[in-house]
């Protein structure tokens, strides 16, 4: 074997070695470099593929470990402590004041005040 034969390891290539861009030769010929560097170009694209699933598993494990709600507990429940004839007292109170008149009905409006209302609406 030549020093010029290509170093394919597997079995004996009888091509010879490829020159580099500053003179040097290569240990392999043009078709083992090509192979070589096809199969490379595999082996790294899958490479970095597992990466960015381990990274997105990693950062899906963290978000999910990072977003667990504690339940809020609840308290104890309120007892109330009126009766329901001071709830019907408020209530009816209420009620007297809508009732209850806003002015009174033999109130009549000034010139003025229709006036100004004519002109408003």
């Amino acid at each position: 074997m030549s020093d010029l034969q290509c170093k394919y390891a597997y079995k004996e290539c009888p091509n010879m070695r490829t020159y580099k861009r500053d003179g040097e030769l290569h240990r392999l010929c043009e078709y083992h470099r090509t192979k070589a560097n096809a199969l490379q170009k595999i082996y790294a694209t899958k490479r970095r593929r597992e990466l960015r699933q381990q990274k997105r598993l990693a950062f899906e494990t963290n978000k999910l470990d990072g977003a667990t709600l504690e339940p809020i507990p609840l308290s104890e429940a309120h007892e109330w402590t009126f009766d329901l004839v001071d709830l019907e007292c408020l209530l009816l109170d209420d009620l007297e004041i809508i009732e209850e008149p806003t002015s009174d009905p033999d109130d009549q409006l000034s010139e003025e005040e229709y006036a100004i209302l004519k002109q408003a609406l």
